[in-house]
């Protein structure tokens, strides 16, 4: 519950927008269509992946760090109920408190849950590992990708965007939400390019044709009792794959 708000400000433009622009099987000649197919890298634990099965499509979670994956484990195979959980998010930060016991706030999790929530037969699963070593191979294998908060965790933005064309169906759609704060900007020994939206468009553009672009205000893991916080101005698209075919090469980074 307490995650809504910036679920919505997050996670509700990328469904709205697939909804719209790929939504899901319903029954054709008697027989109900094969339910498209979405992967969401950087999913941390889960709940795009999760939120998108219970639309229809058949949702694949990908995500490197273990903290995420344990994280996820927990709520997508360990929760018997809503609630189950009791989690104190806040319990580090001491700073800019409005209340003396703010930061023992506690919070129950999950808001849903996952086996009460989804049926037997729901397509939902998870990969562990780094995107690109993951995902190389399987040519244009989704009929879509959501990234959320996602592209500027690249160290080489170069190889995210021809992983993602290469494993986009033509026809199909990438659609995407978030700033490029680049995560590996101030590590000295991590190589980071770091490129402005301009240039990242540009490089989308060979392989996607753009249909939707604008702004939206989104916050991530903030503390609604805080005196601050942090509001990104995240660049939103919808892309749809051309039939352009994926070059080029760069020596791994990760």
């Amino acid at each position: 519950v307490e995650g809504e708000a910036e679920r919505l400000s997050s996670y509700a433009p990328l469904i709205e927008a697939l909804l719209r622009h790929l939504p899901p099987g319903g029954a054709a000649g008697g027989r109900r269509q094969r339910a498209p197919t979405v992967l969401c890298p950087g999913c941390g634990l889960g709940r795009l992946p999760f939120d998108l099965v219970r639309h229809g499509y058949a949702a694949q979670g990908n995500e490197f760090s273990y903290h995420m994956l344990l994280g996820s484990h927990l709520i997508l195979n360990r929760s018997h109920a809503p609630g189950c959980h009791i989690i104190f998010p806040f319990v580090m930060n001491t700073t800019n408190r409005n209340r003396a016991m703010d930061h023992l706030a506690a919070v129950r999790i999950p808001d849903i849950c996952p086996c009460q929530a989804l049926g037997p037969d729901a397509q939902l699963s998870m990969a562990a590992g780094e995107f690109v070593q993951v995902y190389e191979d399987q040519h244009a294998a989704w009929d879509a990708v959501l990234t959320c908060f996602f592209l500027d965790t690249a160290k080489n933005v170069f190889q995210y965007i021809r992983t993602l064309a290469q494993i986009i169906r033509p026809g199909g759609f990438w659609i995407n939400l978030g700033p490029l704060l680049y995560h590996f900007a101030e590590m000295e020994e991590e190589i980071s390019i770091e490129l402005s939206w301009e240039e990242v468009r540009q490089a989308i553009c060979r392989y996607f044709d753009i249909v939707e672009e604008s702004r939206r205000v989104a916050q991530y893991t903030g503390n609604p009792n805080s005196l601050t916080g942090v509001r990104y101005n995240c660049i939103f698209f919808v892309a749809a794959r051309n039939s352009e075919p994926a070059s080029g090469y760069s020596n791994p980074v990760f």
